[in-house]
Formats: structure tokens, C-alpha cells, sequence
């Protein structure tokens, strides 16, 4: 059968458009599948810590999650001070806590306070103070150059003698006029160890007028360290406080104190509007086996 050159230039034309129709029809299949076996939600969650160093990989997992993991298998205590309904995915293998912490909170405002070994008096390390890009340049200078003020007990200098003990008096004075929060704080503090019931109506004026955080933290501590029952109610006024991680550390304090009236001012915390100070709350009342009534 004799085909003229035009026909069979038709028939060769037809045969590669159906060709390459085939072919892409095929990509596009398989472009396809490939997106059905990797779901644009899926989350991956790994967190490991061990012997100071974290590792993690995360996909679309949710913050509060990570953060809690992290907090659950190190000891360590994040304050954070901003957004936390976020979810994150970054990978990275065996860095230090602090710098894992700080990659994965990233510009976020917060505070970090870890414990190697089990050490009681803790490290604290402020690693992020963002507000703005001068403010964050000018907060990593500071912080390399200041020691901080905590913990509890700092080392004395070397062919320093040791300060002398303060009275029961200079302690108050020191807590509640001193213009240096650092010095209010390590007032505080002292009157706390004192575990003298008198401290209580003094730490309870710091906790309510101090303007410095660190102070109004270091009150709950104090009210802890004194221990008594009679507390609650002082500890109780910081869940008013402004600041979501001074609220969280008044929840934390009432759950070890415990006893009924504490439960019933974590019941009250449920309705924070904080969500970390909410899931604090509903934490320690599920330990304790109390559930909102």
C-alpha cells in the first residue's frame, strides 16, 4: 500500500502528541503518589537526651509537645513568654541542651534553667531576651559579660573571706528598699532558708509590689523553702501576677504544697489564659488524681 509523504507526516505527528500526552499523564500519576505516601500534615516526633546532649527530629510537631518532651527527659524548666501554638520541623543531632533549646525556640522570648547531674542549685542560662533586633544584640552582650545572680549560693571568691550573716532585720530591709533587684532577690532568698514563719508577711509585700520578675519568682521559692502550710494563700496572689511564668511557677508551688485549698487554686489555673499555665494545671491535677468538677 503506497502512503503519500503528507499522511504518513499526519500519522507520525499524531503518534508523538499521544506519546508525550501518555508521558505526562504518567509523571503527573506519579507526582501524585509520591504526595499520598508523604501526607502534607504528617508529624514526625523524635526527641532523645542523653548525657547533656539533645537530639531531635520533628516534622509539623506541635511546640508545647516538643518543649514538654524535652522538659520531661532532661529536668530542665522553660519559661516562654510568647506564642507556643506553633509547630516546628528541624533536625539536628547531639548539641549541648541550651544551644539544641535555643535552635528550637529560635527568636522567641523565654528563659532556661537546667540541672546537670542533678545539682539542686540548677543553671540558669537567659538565653533569649527578643524584643527587637537592637535589643537582642545588645541582651547577648550583656548576658556574656554579667554573671548570673543565681544559684541560690554563689561561690566565694577566692582569699575573699565570706560575708558575715545578716540579721532577721537587715534581711527585710535589704528585701523590700534595696534599689538593686539583684539584692532584693538574694534578700529573699536568704529570709526563706531562715524558715522563719516572720519571713511570710514580708515575702508575701515582695510577691505582690516587686516590679522585677526575678524577685517575684525568687518569692515563691522562698515561700517553698519555708514549707508551711499557711502559704498557700500568699502563693496564691502570683497567680494573678502579669507575666504567664510567674503564674506557672505559682501552680508548680501549690502542687507540691498541696491540701485541698491548693487544688482548688490549680482548678482555678484550668482557665488561665496562658496555655502552658493551663497544662500545667491539668497536669498536676491529673497526678494528684483530681479532674475539674
Amino acid at each position: 500500500m503506497n502512503i503519500s509523504p503528507s499522511v504518513l507526516k499526519k500519522y507520525i505527528s499524531i503518534c508523538l502528541l499521544t506519546t508525550i500526552f501518555l508521558l505526562q499523564n504518567f509523571a503527573l500519576n506519579e507526582c501524585r503518589l509520591l504526595r499520598a505516601d508523604t501526607p502534607k500534615g504528617e508529624e514526625i516526633f523524635e526527641v532523645k537526651f542523653e548525657n547533656g546532649q539533645l537530639s531531635v527530629k520533628l516534622k509539623n510537631s506541635p511546640l508545647e509537645k516538643v518543649l514538654k518532651e524535652i522538659m520531661s527527659q532532661s529536668g530542665a524548666k522553660i519559661w516562654l513568654n510568647d506564642s507556643i501554638d506553633t509547630t516546628i520541623t528541624i533536625e539536628f543531632q547531639n548539641l549541648p541542651i541550651e544551644e539544641g533549646v535555643r535552635k528550637i525556640i529560635k527568636n522567641k522570648n523565654y528563659a532556661f534553667v537546667f540541672a546537670p547531674h542533678g545539682s539542686k542549685d540548677g543553671k540558669l542560662s537567659i538565653i533569649s531576651s527578643h524584643k527587637s533586633k537592637e535589643t537582642a544584640v545588645k541582651g547577648k552582650d550583656v548576658l556574656s559579660k554579667k554573671p548570673v545572680q543565681k544559684p541560690v549560693q554563689p561561690a566565694v571568691k577566692k582569699g575573699k573571706p565570706k560575708k558575715e550573716r545578716r540579721s532577721f532585720e537587715e534581711l527585710v530591709k535589704e528585701a523590700l528598699e534595696n534599689p538593686s533587684a539583684d539584692k532584693r532577690e538574694d534578700a529573699i532568698i536568704a529570709l526563706g532558708e531562715t524558715k522563719d514563719k516572720k519571713a511570710i508577711e514580708v515575702i508575701s509585700k515582695a510577691l505582690t509590689n516587686d516590679a522585677s520578675e526575678d524577685v517575684r519568682l525568687s518569692c515563691i521559692d522562698a515561700l517553698l523553702e519555708i514549707g508551711d502550710k499557711s502559704v498557700v494563700d500568699v502563693v496564691s496572689v502570683a497567680l494573678k501576677d502579669k507575666e504567664p511564668w510567674v503564674r506557672e511557677s505559682a501552680v508548680e508551688a501549690l502542687g507540691e504544697l498541696g491540701g485541698e485549698a491548693a487544688v482548688e487554686l490549680i482548678k482555678n489555673a484550668l482557665n488561665d489564659d496562658d496555655g502552658s499555665v493551663r497544662e500545667l494545671a491539668k497536669e498536676i491535677l491529673e497526678e494528684q488524681g483530681k479532674g475539674k468538677n
